[in-house]
């Protein structure tokens, strides 16, 4: 797993809820300083990246680790397919889950961004969901939206999750988690400035959330798998890149 400082600068930031002005004046230098070093027209010395997690209140951690490639592969095939099925081949062994078919129900009026392993898969990574969890971040003026499409999927009210998602579960074993506000986020608003619209149905796209944004709430997670996820999307979100460079350097 390899990892840009642009990204890890953009996923601080965010998590900090701050805007590049705003971490500019808290370092002390210009506001298209820190666009350079985001998009990767410049890269900043680790020195600076650790002063910009400081400013956003944050400690960057850095350890040794033997390199592992072993996702490279299996994401590669991910990305060949569309979307949707990427989604469908890695539920394919979770039975009762589809989570095509929740997310196509909740689309009715309903303001939300696909977050979790769902939206890993949706993006590209390669861990089969094998939870058959569908977590969304909704709107605030969408809450009874999602709860009358989770009623008219039959599912009932079950209690609260770990992550303080309401959960509603189905007939299938299948469960949905809601939040409204999410630990590493800002809500709604937060995500769905990044999030990406996916087609998912003739007429039917969802806001699927962004690499960036995925990783930045998978270090915040206090649940059982929370960080274990942070390789993948770390490598997912590198291969992504390779083929946006290869694509460059094709139409160049």
């Amino acid at each position: 797993m390899s990892m840009r400082s642009a990204d890890l600068l953009v996923a601080g930031r965010r998590r900090a809820g701050l805007s590049q002005e705003q971490l500019a004046e808290r370092l002390g230098r210009t506001q298209s300083t820190i666009a350079r070093w985001e998009s990767g027209y410049q890269h900043p010395p680790l020195e600076s990246v650790v002063e910009a997690f400081h400013a956003c209140g944050l400690e960057l951690t850095v350890g040794m680790a033997r390199y592992d490639d072993s996702y490279e592969s299996l994401i590669a095939g991910q990305l060949m397919l569309e979307p949707v099925e990427r989604v469908r081949r890695l539920a394919r062994r979770t039975a009762g889950f589809d989570p095509i078919a929740m997310l196509c129900e909740l689309t009715n009026d309903a303001q939300f961004v696909v977050i979790g392993r769902v939206a890993g898969a949706f993006n590209g990574w390669p861990i089969t969901l094998g939870t058959p969890v569908l977590q969304v971040v909704v709107a605030e003026r969408s809450a009874d939206a999602v709860e009358q499409a989770a009623r008219r999927l039959g599912a009932e009210r079950a209690g609260e999750g770990e992550d303080g998602a309401d959960r509603w579960l189905l007939g299938s074993g299948a469960e949905l988690h809601v939040s409204i506000g999410l630990r590493g986020t800002h809500g709604y608003r937060d995500l769905a400035r990044d999030a990406r619209s996916i087609q998912i149905a003739d007429g039917v796209s969802v806001q699927v959330a962004s690499l960036i944004d995925l990783i930045r709430i998978a270090e915040a997670s206090t649940g059982p798998d929370g960080r274990l996820f942070v390789p993948a999307l770390w490598s997912t979100l590198e291969a992504q890149q390779r083929l946006a460079e290869d694509a460059a350097r094709s139409a160049a």
